[in-house]
């Protein structure tokens, strides 16, 4: 659906739009980059919630930091972001589901959202009610993506694979 340039409203959401895939996609990259660079510490994160099966545990402290890194490539560069934007309210979806895990069980534990980063800048980064909300905004941020035709400032409008639309 093509925007349309007289109505200030739209264009206010289209903009709205691009900014809040920027955030999202660049939240998943920084946070995926984080944890690249130091696994082991993201391993031992995963162990602390007691949740899974060490074989499991080891698989995703290898890939789930790529598999942030690359959903939020895709949402900053606009391939696939919609796609992309679903997968990860999924998985913000599976995070909360873990916080909420550990905070009924009394286990206290970093959730480990932002790694070496959160050190680095002293972000707080504790599996509690917090971290929920913040899960829970970015989940709704997701859903907005997945719910815009905003095609603009992405490489899909840029090759054709979508009708151009105009701010």
């Amino acid at each position: 659906m093509a925007v349309n340039p007289d109505n200030a409203g739209a264009r206010i959401a289209y903009r709205l739009t691009v900014l809040v895939r920027l955030i999202v996609g660049g939240i998943f990259l920084i946070s995926g980059l984080a944890k690249i660079a130091d696994p082991v510490r993201f391993l031992l994160t995963l162990r602390e919630f007691q949740l899974l099966p060490s074989a499991l545990e080891s698989f995703l402290a290898v890939y789930l930091p790529w598999l942030e890194f690359l959903l939020g490539l895709c949402i900053v560069v606009g391939i696939l972001h919609r796609t992309a934007s679903l997968m990860i309210a999924g998985l913000n979806g599976a995070f909360i589901i873990a916080i909420v895990s550990v905070m009924a069980r009394g286990i206290e534990v970093d959730c480990g959202c932002f790694g070496l980063l959160a050190d680095a800048l002293h972000l707080p980064d504790m599996a509690d009610g917090k971290a929920i909300v913040r899960n829970l905004v970015l989940m709704a941020m997701c859903l907005h993506i997945f719910r815009s035709e905003a095609t603009g400032w992405t490489m899909e409008r840029y090759l054709g694979m979508r009708r151009p639309e105009r701010p």
